[in-house]
């Protein structure tokens, strides 16, 4: 470790040396900084200390943008500060700023001991930590094909949604796309899958499958080598291709027609090609992408070994492959758990698909929001929840047949969602309401037992988490914490009536050990159990014992 020294009173400065080769060999005093008036950033660039000890005065009125200048340049050095009680508050105020620890003077060499020690421990910390993160990084660029893979695979199955995002993926794994919506000449996808895969895998190894399609790949990137293009394995028998150009449908056809034929030549396998459309925008990746999945499904009248084109066999249909099934899927949770403020992002993503599919046939809103409202009620019968009779209340089917156009079909849905989400959080809240109360009651009937969240949630059927945050907002406490007041109050009853031993008590309401209830008892109720029992024995009233005499 390396440490600066920085004091104007060189006598101090001595001492400090003197103790540190003495008592921390292991620590390297690099150098020393005893003229306040000079500029300590170049000394630092020179002397390269891991932590420097000061003397608080050395930074003068200023020290707090003198902390503040150092943290800025270097912010991995850390700083040890000295002064008179005075000046505590201001070395306290240093911490933000890279200050680990402070003594008073005159330095106790205890306290000295204690901050370098600590030092130490940090500059280790930091070491191992820097240590952890090179190899890390190292791993990280050895798969960072990986890492690319994944980027594509989002960007092909729709789950990026905004186009920065897409240029940004683009430039980090040095893809050869368009980087910017200045230069796009257009994006289409091809899929490449091995015909009658399932028949042929019977007869494969698992080293051969991989081999086979690991082959069929390098192919492909030859086939492919002098166009803009990013090709991976999705699967054992299917590999994508994202083409960046603006081809026609006839250039797409040739060159997969290209690739099928090399492919045949190379690893004697046939193999159908399905081209999705060419579109301007990178987002639109996802909808040439499920463009090219559906042209498989014509392969029983277009033949399998062939190059299938969207266009060919789906020249009309705009709406199928624009619109984000993905999103309607979490529309329907999102729904189902009363989450509105997402239902609205959802929705507004849905309908602006269509509003970009151009001229859709006359009943199709009307159609699609019928559809989306019969799939939340699927949901929820799914489910069995008590409010499936409820659907038609929020939803008026006669309602639904009259919407002609997108922005009917939205407002529907967004007024209609807005009103069924504000029933479903009132409804979640009565469950909530009932959840509390037999968690309540649970404990109360089991307070003494070994406390586990996980197997109270699992009784109750949900979660642990679920079951703090009830009673956060019920009880402004935690689970465990309610189980401790509960198991205290226990405690106080029996201590106030009986002269049980403390021993005892503590078994009777959970606890193993006397010494725990003790400290348990303490925290809740400021006392020991023992201060506790004679208090309340004092309040009670005093027999006064009449002679017979008397009577």
């Amino acid at each position: 470790m390396n440490l600066l020294l920085a004091d104007a009173d060189k006598e101090n400065v001595k001492n400090f040396r003197t103790f540190i080769k003495s008592a921390h060999s292991h620590i390297k005093v690099v150098g020393s900084f005893d003229d306040p008036g000079q500029e300590i950033l170049p000394v630092l660039r020179d002397t390269k200390p891991d932590i420097i000890l000061a003397d608080i005065r050395f930074f003068g009125g200023m020290h707090f943008a003198r902390f503040k200048e150092v943290h800025d340049a270097f912010p991995q050095i850390r700083m040890i500060v000295y002064g008179t009680y005075n000046e505590a508050e201001y070395m306290k105020s240093g911490r933000e700023f890279g200050v680990l620890d402070f003594m008073y003077r005159p330095v106790k060499p205890s306290d000295l001991n204690r901050c370098l020690d600590l030092a130490t421990k940090y500059v280790k910390k930091e070491v191992e930590s820097q240590r952890r993160t090179q190899l890390m990084a190292k791993d990280y660029a050895d798969k960072i094909f990986q890492y690319e893979e994944i980027f594509l695979r989002a960007l092909l199955k729709g789950f990026i949604s905004k186009p920065r995002e897409v240029y940004d993926g683009f430039n980090y794994f040095n893809l050869p796309f368009g980087r910017s919506d200045e230069d796009t000449p257009g994006y289409a996808v091809m899929l490449v899958r091995i015909d009658h895969y399932r028949r042929m895998a019977l007869t494969l190894t698992e080293m051969e499958k991989h081999l086979r399609i690991y082959e069929m790949l390098n192919v492909v990137k030859a086939a492919l080598a002098e166009h803009n293009a990013r090709m991976f394995i999705k699967n054992f028998n299917e590999i994508p291709i994202i083409l960046n150009a603006p081809f026609s449908t006839e250039e797409k056809v040739l060159l997969a027609d290209k690739i099928k034929h090399a492919i045949l030549s190379e690893t004697d396998t046939r193999v159908t090609i399905g081209i999705g459309r060419t579109y301007d925008a990178p987002l639109d990746i996802s909808v040439s992408a499920r463009e090219a999945e559906a042209t498989f499904g014509y392969r029983f009248r277009m033949g399998y070994n062939a190059v299938i084109p969207i266009d060919f066999v789906d020249p009309h249909n705009r709406v199928t492959y624009r619109y984000p099934a993905e999103r309607e899927r979490r529309l329907i949770y999102a729904a189902v758990v009363g989450d509105f403020a997402y239902c609205r992002g959802l929705l507004a993503e849905l309908f602006n698909a269509l509003g970009q599919s151009g001229k859709i046939e006359k009943n199709l809103v009307a159609k699609t929001v019928m559809t989306i409202v019969f799939r939340i009620s699927r949901f929820i019968s799914e489910q069995n929840l008590p409010f499936s009779g409820e659907i038609t209340k929020f939803f008026p089917t006669a309602q639904m047949l009259k919407l002609a156009n997108i922005e009917e079909g939205y407002n529907f849905l967004e007024k209609s969602l807005e009103e069924f989400c504000a029933y479903i959080v009132e409804f979640n809240a009565a469950q909530s309401l009932r959840l509390h109360m037999a968690a309540k009651n649970h404990v109360k009937e089991h307070y003494f037992e070994s406390f586990s969240i996980t197997r109270i949630a699992a009784k109750l059927g949900t979660t642990p988490e679920n079951l703090n945050k009830v009673f956060l907002e019920r009880e402004k406490t935690m689970l465990f914490d309610y189980v401790m007041w509960v198991r205290v109050h226990a405690a106080q009853k029996t201590l106030r009536e009986t002269a049980t031993d403390e021993e005892i008590i503590a078994v009777q309401v959970g606890f193993d050990d006397v010494k725990y209830f003790r400290s348990v008892f303490r925290k809740y109720m400021g006392e020991m159990p023992a201060d506790y029992r004679a208090r309340e024995r004092a309040k009670m009233p005093t027999m006064t014992i009449t002679p017979v005499e008397e009577i």
